[in-house]
């Protein structure tokens, strides 16, 4: 039978037993703190050293996106296009690698599909960007222009800002110049409400950019809410006038019509030229001559001396 010394000296082993494994498991996690320790030390390094080297400003995705994307329609601003490119890079430093990244990135349809057969071979944005403006710059007919700029209307949910930079921008490409006083009636034509016609057409802004605050005023008074319902003709409101368009149209297509008007002469002039008529246009020709007879007034095949010509003779 064990005795009280027995127990104790065993007791005393156990106790020191569990006093050395203490030791031990302490031991181990104090060297896995140190590796880790070490280990963030030397992530913290390898960090610093590759943030240390030279920053390469790289296109933001989001800077990229607010870039209008350019079809090749009729109706684009292909420089438009260009010098847009050419602020947002300003703006962000980029270098011209980024530029021609942009710009091809921002094409698609047929501006893309020329990009893939032919605009490919420029390799620097100077002779790229020159291509595309030679490609797709195109000269509008006055036919063509004025369908444009009738079928540009706003559009419900259109902020009357987004309407006047769109439709000031088709004015742009008039085939004969349009002074800004001659865009602000087709401007006011455009506009989806009523009101805003009648308030436009009472005090027309000067200027285009005398449009935008004015419209904003009048959407910011709370017109654009109100529903589309026609004064009250009861209280003898005068409906609003539409904007003289006959006017502006006078003001700048005299040019076009001159020009047209010298063709169509010089046209006529021509053909009578190359028909053997000779003199001047609108000279009186000489009255035809019976070499018969030689009476004026009928052709030889006519002559009443003829004898199949008279009463006999038939």
């Amino acid at each position: 039978m064990a005795t009280n010394d027995d127990l104790i000296q065993a007791l005393t082993a156990f106790t020191q037993a569990a006093a050395n494994d203490r030791v031990l498991q302490q031991q181990k996690h104090d060297d896995l703190l140190q590796a880790l320790r070490t280990q963030q030390v030397e992530n913290t390094a390898l960090r610093n050293l590759v943030t240390a080297g030279p920053m390469v400003n790289r296109p933001s995705t989001a800077v990229v996106d607010s870039i209008p994307k350019f079809e090749g329609r009729m109706d684009e601003d292909v420089q438009g296009f260009i010098n847009h490119i050419d602020r947002v890079a300003t703006s962000e430093d980029w270098t011209d690698a980024h530029r021609l990244q942009v710009g091809i990135r921002r094409l698609v349809k047929t501006a893309l599909l020329w990009h893939v057969q032919t605009g490919h071979t420029h390799a620097d944005w100077a002779t790229w960007s020159v291509a595309l403006v030679t490609n797709f710059s195109r000269r509008l007919s006055f036919a063509d222009w004025n369908r444009l700029i009738q079928d540009r209307v706003q559009q419900p949910n259109e902020s009357g800002m987004e309407y006047a930079l769109d439709k000031f921008r088709l004015c742009h490409l008039s085939p004969t110049p349009l002074a800004e006083q001659d865009a602000i009636p087709f401007m006011i034509n455009g506009l989806a409400k009523w009101e805003h016609v009648a308030a436009m057409t009472t005090a027309a802004p000067s200027k285009h950019p005398a449009f935008i605050p004015r419209i904003q005023q009048l959407e910011q008074l709370g017109v654009s809410a109100r529903s589309d319902v026609a004064p009250n003709r009861q209280m003898n409101i005068p409906p609003p006038q539409p904007p003289d368009l006959a006017a502006a149209f006078n003001n700048f297509s005299e040019k076009l019509v001159a020009e047209l008007a010298t063709k169509l002469e010089s046209l006529t002039v021509s053909r009578s030229v190359g028909r053997g008529r000779g003199g001047p246009p609108g000279a009186a020709r000489p009255p035809m001559e019976c070499w018969i007879c030689h009476n004026t007034g009928h052709k030889a095949r006519y002559c009443p001396t003829r004898p199949e010509n008279t009463s006999a003779g038939r």
